[in-house]
């Protein structure tokens, strides 16, 4: 009787220490589940954390991409082409003569601004030559032309090329104040004289970017051995006198042979062999 009371005894103990182990152990699971818990939360914010941080630098290389490295690139590879009175528009490559010398369009060669024509907005893509600004298009033209006349030990040097909207009206005024001073006159007669000599803004062939004023007497000109040259050689080189003689009632200006100005090299050659200054020969293709 007392050895089963004893080993009951023993099997009691038994049951409360391991009762006690499975207690203890269950309260160190919970701990370390809390830890692993609060770990694995501090690793998905951390996640979290990492991937808007990446976000973020995507975006911001995307928009230097966008706003830097695109329009870059895209200057340097298309090259852009202001058409005339089309700014927006892209050119056809041109073709080359003979000489080595674009071919334009009619539609370039003998666009004209006058008082038939006003164009008060038309702006052309301009090239610096020397001391003057001309359209970039004639350039090459130009060049050749002063060249082989230097040639020929003349020096064509020009005071006036592409004149501005703005300039051409502060050119009239001052036409129309000198005339005032010279007196015996109105000012509405004033105003008409003077539009044959420095036409109003918007009204004057100098917009283009295709006419070229000579250093030079326009009442002597003619008699020059440069004008004599020219007469006889800018043809090939594609210009014409602007404002020739016995040609006002079309032009609607003074007659000045120091103004040349750019046709293209077939159209010059036409309107030497016709004596047709620009408008004439204008309206004779529309015919």
């Amino acid at each position: 009787m007392a050895r089963r009371r004893r080993k009951q005894y023993s099997i009691g103990n038994g049951s409360r220490g391991q009762l006690g182990l499975g207690r203890r152990s269950m309260f160190v699971s919970q701990e370390k589940q809390a830890q692993h818990q609060a770990a694995r939360r501090l690793k998905i914010w951390s996640r979290l954390v990492a991937a808007a941080v990446i976000l973020g630098v995507s975006v911001i290389a995307g928009l230097l991409v966008w706003f830097g490295l695109v329009p870059y690139f895209h200057q340097e590879l298309i090259t852009p082409v202001e058409a005339a009175g089309q700014p927006d528009e892209a050119e056809p490559l041109p073709e080359y003569d003979d000489m080595g010398l674009p071919v334009y369009d009619d539609a370039v060669s003998l666009f004209l601004i006058n008082e038939i024509f006003p164009n008060p907005t038309y702006q052309p893509k301009l090239a610096q030559m020397e001391n003057i600004q001309v359209d970039s298009r004639i350039t090459d033209a130009l060049r050749q032309l002063t060249s082989a006349a230097k040639e020929d030990d003349l020096v064509l040097f020009f005071t006036d090329g592409y004149v501005s909207f703005e300039d051409q009206e502060q050119r009239f005024q001052a036409k129309v104040q000198e005339l005032l001073d010279e007196g015996n006159t109105s000012k509405v007669m004033a105003k008409t004289d003077a539009r044959a000599q420095a036409p109003r803004a918007g009204e004057s062939d100098f917009q283009t970017g295709l006419c070229l004023r000579l250093a030079a007497d326009s009442e002597t000109f003619a008699q020059s051995k440069t004008y004599t040259w020219l007469k006889t050689n800018m043809g090939r080189y594609g210009f014409v006198f602007r404002y020739p003689e016995d040609k006002e009632d079309y032009t609607n200006m003074k007659a000045d042979p120091t103004v040349l100005r750019y046709v293209g090299g077939k159209n010059a050659a036409a309107m030497q062999q016709l004596s047709m200054c620009l408008e004439e020969y204008v309206s004779y293709l529309e015919d």
